[in-house]
């Protein structure tokens, strides 16, 4: 059984928020002002449908989960290099985990590699079938956008 796409975003970035990164996720209030996402990646995939999932996040989420997992000694260069690569691993992460959270663990898909974006914002959609999720994470706000691009082979 699906369930919802904002459900299983938000399950899947719980998920990989918080064991990954040991990062809290928490649902959005509306009254609250948190700062703004300034970095995103995106990626693809394959199988019984296609899509993207992209996501931005702050830099500051980006820095703590550096903290978390790697030892750079505060290396200002090297944290400006790794904040690229985690927000991209943990992109991966969260498509995987938000695939089989929407469509179970039947399904295989081939996923592509993430991509860092140049701009703050994320890709414009290319298709109706489009699910955006703010939330907070870490008293920042994060946002996925879940993209169903092609159901023909589902």
């Amino acid at each position: 059984m699906q369930v919802k796409s904002e459900q299983a975003v938000l399950e899947a970035a719980s998920r990989v928020f918080e064991t990954s990164a040991f990062l809290s996720v928490y649902p959005l209030d509306p009254e609250s002002d948190l700062p703004q996402p300034e970095q995103a990646a995106t990626m693809t995939f394959k199988g019984a449908v296609s899509g993207r999932v992209s996501m931005r996040v702050a830099a500051d989420v980006l820095d703590m989960i550096v903290d978390n997992l790697l030892d750079i000694q505060n290396d200002p260069d090297e944290l400006a290099q790794r904040r690229g690569d985690v927000l991209k691993e943990m992109l991966n992460m969260l498509c995987g985990n938000l695939l089989t959270e929407y469509f179970g663990a039947e399904p295989v898909f081939d996923l592509s590699p993430p991509e860092l974006l140049g701009e703050t914002e994320l890709p414009a959609p290319s298709s109706e079938d489009v699910h955006k999720v703010l939330f907070n994470v870490e008293n920042t706000l994060a946002e996925v956008m879940f993209e169903i691009q092609d159901r023909q082979n589902s």
